[in-house]
């Protein structure tokens, strides 16, 4: 409900998948996509920050095939354009 998905909690899936990092950083391929202001400190951390377990999406990094996906909100707080 917190990230304004779903309208009510009853909207909210009764199930859903969870991967580890581990996980993930086994797939051949990553596709993430960010979108709004409130994931732009995420995304700066993601890419400015240190690689570190207290920013986990920085992981990505160090995978050879990653694309990311970001709105203008979410890339508002990085200092440099990214490709």
């Amino acid at each position: 409900l917190g990230e304004g998905w779903f309208s009510t909690f009853a909207d909210v899936p009764v199930r859903a998948i969870s991967m580890s990092i581990r996980q993930i950083m086994c797939a051949r391929q990553i596709i993430c996509i960010a979108s709004d202001q409130r994931k732009a400190a995420p995304v700066k951390d993601c890419f400015e920050g240190e690689i570190s377990p207290l920013h986990p999406a920085s992981i990505l990094r160090r995978h050879l095939n990653t694309d990311l996906f970001l709105d203008i909100a979410s890339a508002s707080l990085l200092q440099a354009p990214i490709n």
